[in-house]
């Protein structure tokens, strides 16, 4: 992906589902297979793309439960999958709607998965390499 090439330290890259709204995304879109689910392209991502060990929290999730103790199977999923990219715990936060669109208006691209997976949507935060 030469995309994530072309990112630098800092910049953020926005993982969505295929029930994200597309108008809201304004960075370049790669469109991943029909059939890759989120853990797959998080899996490939992550095996390349460092991320952020300064931020307090270099993964953020869409949150649209708005209830603190409902994470959904995906965001465990991913987790687990920096944290083994990482070689170490890496912290999450979640974001409600509104802010999780802000927060991807500004990323450098966007990769959208083509499953039917739930609604799901990441931001990484790149470190360096």
């Amino acid at each position: 992906m030469s995309a994530l090439d072309s990112m630098n330290d800092g910049e953020t890259l926005t993982l969505v589902g295929s029930g994200y709204p597309e108008n809201t995304i304004t960075a370049p879109i790669v469109r991943l297979e029909d059939d890759t689910t989120t853990e797959d392209a998080a899996q490939a991502i992550l095996s390349v793309f460092p991320l952020d060990n300064i931020h307090p929290s270099p993964i953020a999730f869409l949150d649209l439960t708005g209830e603190s103790y409902d994470v959904p199977d995906v965001a465990f999923a991913v987790n687990g999958i920096a944290s083994d990219a990482e070689l170490r715990r890496v912290p999450m936060e979640r974001l409600g709607l509104e802010e999780f669109l802000e927060q991807a208006r500004s990323s450098s691209v966007v990769v959208r998965v083509g499953s039917d997976a739930p609604p799901c949507a990441f931001l990484f935060r790149r470190g360096a390499l």
